[in-house]
């Protein structure tokens, strides 16, 4: 970086890739370069914004580093504020795989929230080697907004209420790369029937938008039940698979 420039890019280290590809850097490689003096002679100011995989954690220790050298003056931090769903609502237990963050209503039909991805994140710790983000993400990204809008706009009118969310069909098509930078998640309520608050069924669309394209579409059709509607049927089709395991590995076993 030098005083020419105005504004860079930083992402997680998972993104090392796409960094290297498009000139952006990496939070280990930008947090060396401070350490090391390499931008002490900035004239600045420089506006530094975060990409996928930089969250508060890791936003403190930028910040740390840039203290350090006394670039407080010089080195704009540009990040997203947005908080991310909650766990209730996503079904999720580590923050680390949660995919949605600042979720609002825009309409009676729309909603939006930002795409929220972690270094650690479940789908990309096992590999992520290209320049893009792979397809799992969004999807995932579109079932977790599914659930965050029918959990905190639909089911919450009935507090008293535990429901059980059970996915039909969700069919998905794939317009553009994309790429760990901002994102946005916007749901459209295509059909609702809540009449009866034992069984409530939602068909929406929801659109992962970036630079103005879309990524990819998912359509979910999805029906939302009181706990005691499926827990007996869940449990007799349960045992069934289980008799049915255990004959066809008793067939098939060499004794």
């Amino acid at each position: 970086m030098s005083s020419a420039v105005t504004s860079r890019l930083v992402v997680g280290d998972r993104f090392r890739d796409f960094a290297e590809a498009v000139g952006a850097e990496t939070l280990s490689g930008l947090t060396r370069s401070l350490d090391a003096g390499d931008l002490d002679t900035l004239e600045g100011p420089v506006h530094v914004v975060t990409g996928q995989g930089i969250g508060e954690f890791e936003l403190s220790y930028l910040r740390d580093a840039i203290t350090r050298r006394q670039l407080d003056d010089r080195v704009v931090l540009v990040h997203s504020t947005a908080v991310p769903a909650r766990r209730q609502e996503l079904h999720k237990s580590r923050e680390d795989n949660v995919l949605v963050a600042g979720l609002t209503q825009a309409d009676d039909r729309t909603y939006e929230a930002q795409l929220r991805l972690h270094d650690h994140n479940e789908l990309l710790v096992d590999v992520q080697d290209r320049v893009h983000v792979q397809g799992m993400v969004a999807i995932e990204a579109a079932r977790q907004m599914f659930l965050a809008v029918i959990e905190h706009y639909f089911t919450a009118r009935w507090p008293q209420q535990r429901y059980y969310i059970v996915l039909n069909s969700m069919n998905t098509t794939f317009s553009n790369f994309l790429f760990p930078v901002g994102a946005t998640l916007r749901l459209t309520v295509d059909e609702s029937d809540l009449s009866e608050p034992s069984r409530l069924t939602v068909r929406t669309t929801v659109v992962l938008e970036q630079a103005g394209r879309a990524a990819a579409a998912v359509t979910i059709d999805a029906a939302a039940f009181a706990p005691g509607l499926l827990e007996e049927k869940e449990l007799r089709r349960a045992k069934g698979a289980v008799a049915s395991a255990v004959d066809t590995a008793l067939a098939t076993a060499t004794v």
